[in-house]
């Protein structure tokens, strides 16, 4: 079994329309993907007082946080660029995957749902931000 640092867990969002590249979410903290999957109840009179299910729908989420900082970078996402795809209603190209080494990754689009920045006295400021997928999520193999 491979265990890896979770610190090595990014999210990675191409959050400039139309840009090549996509970058690491600047002073990131942590960051999660959820998928799931909906069912179909299809229990009828003869399913013995069990529950027949059907797949449905699949979703997934994801979510990050991290230290607030309105400087940007070439090689990050800033809360600001965020903020804008937020405003403009435009999806984000993300990957979710170890940023130390190639390999095992989740990739797709979302729409910023959820964008929130705190800072609290004597404290360093934070931000969180929270995605709806859009269309299939990807698991490619490298």
């Amino acid at each position: 079994m491979a265990i890896f640092n979770g610190t090595d867990l990014v999210l990675k969002l191409q959050a400039a329309q139309g840009a090549a590249d996509e970058f690491k979410l600047l002073h990131s903290t942590s960051c999660s993907l959820s998928i799931n999957a909906d069912t179909i109840d299809i229990s009828t009179k003869d399913s013995a007082g069990f529950r027949d299910l059907l797949g449905g729908q699949k979703s997934f989420s994801l979510s990050a946080d991290g230290l607030m900082d309105f400087l940007d970078t070439a090689s990050t996402t800033d809360p600001e660029e965020l903020f804008t795809n937020m405003m403009n209603r435009t999806a984000v190209t993300f990957t979710f995957a170890l940023d130390v080494q190639a390999g095992h990754k989740y990739t797709g689009s979302a729409f910023i749902t959820s964008l929130e920045v705190t800072g609290g006295v004597e404290d360093a400021p934070t931000y969180s931000v929270s995605l709806e997928g859009t269309g299939a999520i990807l698991n490619p193999t490298v």
